[in-house]
């Protein structure tokens, strides 16, 4: 029969043969469904890493997905410093928050997790604590035995590395799953750059809001230093840096802190300066400058002195920023970040634009505001004039022929009636004339005449006193302009005649509730009997105005001479 049909008989070898196909084809179905269930979960992990925009959402997620893509117990994240040596951040999971706070500090990419950082390729191994440049856990850590890494770059530039380990049922991670890992490091790099993209163009928009804001700020005429104080606080946020200080020139060229924002501080002491002469060459440059741990010595002394403003340790990086337009220096913002930050050169540039707008609208608002205060002048001028040439004038005229009719053959009570409205209108021309004078003599630049004043005074000084000003001068009320110049006067007067000193400070400040003069020199001190006689006059200035005189020796030669009055009920008109 079989000869008949062409079939011959099973052998017992031919039996064996088919159960190997047989096995052999159900292996390859069940390779071929691993195959298609890996491949959906790939595809499944790269759409879950690109369903996000926003940066810190996309790193978890990575994480997550490539956990669950190669069934790792615990995974991370490295993201690389602007070093590329070192990790600048760690985003991991498995480990729960409380065994992440114990643990402590995170890895910054020393011993295994170093290895990818130094050659940036596929890495398993079977087991970490048998691999050389494996280093021991920290306490708290769980115990770890597999291992898979890959990095994750952003075009041709090594963005971070995913690390794996601990296979879900205690094996070893297989070739399948090194290669689906690395197709999910590439659609994550991919992921990271559009969030990086999307954070970038938020970002601008989030400047270019600010510097709308700041602009309107000082167009509406906020004050500069309500604007500046801003200025500072959005620069620190946007910036995401710890403190961010602006100083702007005053009369005396000086930098004045004008805005101060800080994690640890409120803001800073009213007449706080920048005087290290490092500030005023950046400003000067016209460019801005990054200051690190490896800077000059003088640049470390402008750190130091933002340190001084209650910031309690030296920041990891700083920029400085000019605030100039054109040939005008108008002063510098200062950004301090507590930690190395690789985004500092382009957030430099963020600053550097926010800069040059700010000192855009800080001139154009003080331009309207001299014209402002030069049609003010004007028009007090022209009121003065009229009131001189013409209310005078009818008034006098008024007032001398009721003194002609009171001379006539007038009833006794008639007659005192006109005198009384005569010494009126004298009362009145007196009162108008004393109001054309405050007319004629507002809107004084006081600061600039102190400046002037302690500058005509140091020609007969050894070295020019040095002058710092405090608080707005040209808001003093009018009356106590005159006792300021004059107690300026004689104050250095006096030192010029008797003190024989080398080096005179001056400080004038103008604070809510006071005016306070201090002059300081290294002299061989008054006579007695100068502080007796000589100092008088201006004793007498202080008391007459509920304040005091003081003059006292300093250390460890020389005097201070402190006058002070306090504001009391004087209005704040200025003079």
């Amino acid at each position: 029969m079989g000869e008949g049909n062409g079939i011959g008989p099973i052998t017992g070898a031919d039996s064996v043969s088919a159960e190997v196909l047989l096995r052999e084809l159900r292996s390859g179905a069940e390779t071929a469904a691993r195959d298609r269930e890996r491949l959906s979960a790939l595809l499944d992990a790269v759409l879950a890493v690109t369903t996000d925009l926003q940066l810190a959402e996309v790193l978890q997620r990575i994480v997550s997905a490539a956990c669950t893509l190669v069934d790792a117990e615990y995974g991370a994240l490295g993201v690389l410093g602007h070093d590329r040596e070192h990790l600048a951040e760690f985003i991991s999971s498995g480990v729960s928050d409380d065994r992440r706070a114990a643990i402590g500090q995170t890895p910054c990419g020393q011993g295994v997790l170093g290895l990818l950082i130094e050659d940036p390729s596929p890495l398993r191994i079977a087991d970490v604590s048998l691999h050389p440049a494996f280093q021991g856990f920290p306490d708290h850590h769980p115990p770890m035995r597999t291992f898979l890494g890959a990095p994750v770059r952003i075009r041709d530039q090594i963005f971070g590395n995913l690390y794996l380990t601990e296979k879900v049922g205690g094996e070893c991670f297989t070739e399948q799953d090194q290669v689906a890992l690395v197709a999910l490091a590439a659609a994550a790099g991919v992921a990271v750059e559009h969030a990086r993209l999307y954070e970038s163009a938020r970002s601008r928009e989030r400047w270019l809001e600010a510097t709308g804001y700041l602009r309107q700020m000082l167009f509406d005429g906020a004050s500069e230093r309500r604007a500046m104080n801003f200025l500072a606080q959005q620069a620190r946020t946007l910036a995401t840096a710890s403190t961010a200080v602006v100083g702007l020139y005053d009369s005396t060229h000086r930098l004045a802190v004008t805005g101060f924002a800080s994690d640890y501080a409120a803001g800073v002491p009213d007449g706080a300066t920048l005087d290290d002469p490092g500030w005023s060459r950046i400003v000067a440059s016209g460019a801005p400058c990054v200051l690190d741990a490896d800077s000059a010595a003088e640049e470390r002394r402008m750190v130091a002195e933002l340190v001084a403003m209650r910031v309690p340790s030296a920041p990891a990086r700083t920029a400085v920023v000019p605030i100039r337009v054109g040939s005008e220096e108008l002063g510098v913002l200062a950004v301090a970040w507590e930690v190395d930050d690789e985004g500092v050169e382009n957030t430099v540039l963020s600053l550097s634009r926010l800069a040059d707008q700010i000192g855009l609208a800080l001139l154009a608002s003080r331009t309207r505001s001299d014209r402002s205060r030069l049609a003010l002048l004007e028009d007090r001028d022209r009121i003065a004039r009229d009131m001189h040439d013409h209310v005078i004038q009818r008034l006098f005229a008024t007032g001398l022929s009721l003194q002609s009719t009171s001379r006539m053959r007038l009833d006794s009570t008639v007659r005192g009636r006109l005198d009384e409205a005569v010494s009126e209108l004298d009362e009145a021309i007196k009162d108008i004339r004393h109001s054309i004078f405050e007319l004629q003599h507002a809107m004084r630049d006081v600061a600039g005449e102190v400046t002037e004043l302690v500058r005509d005074a140091s020609e007969v000084l050894p070295t020019p006193a040095s002058l710092k000003i405090t608080g707005e001068l040209d808001a003093l009320p009018a009356q106590l302009i005159p006792d300021l110049m004059a107690v300026l006067r004689e104050g250095l007067a006096n030192v010029a005649r008797h003190a024989q000193a080398h080096t005179v400070t001056v400080h004038v400040a103008h604070l809510l509730d006071e005016l306070a003069v201090t002059i300081q020199d290294d002299g061989v001190g008054l006579p007695n009997i100068l502080q007796e006689s000589g100092l008088a006059n201006l004793r007498r200035r202080a008391m007459d105005r509920g304040g005091a005189l003081r003059v006292s020796g300093s250390a460890p030669c020389g005097t201070t001479f402190y006058w002070r009055v306090p504001m009391g009920d004087l209005t704040g008109d200025a003079g």
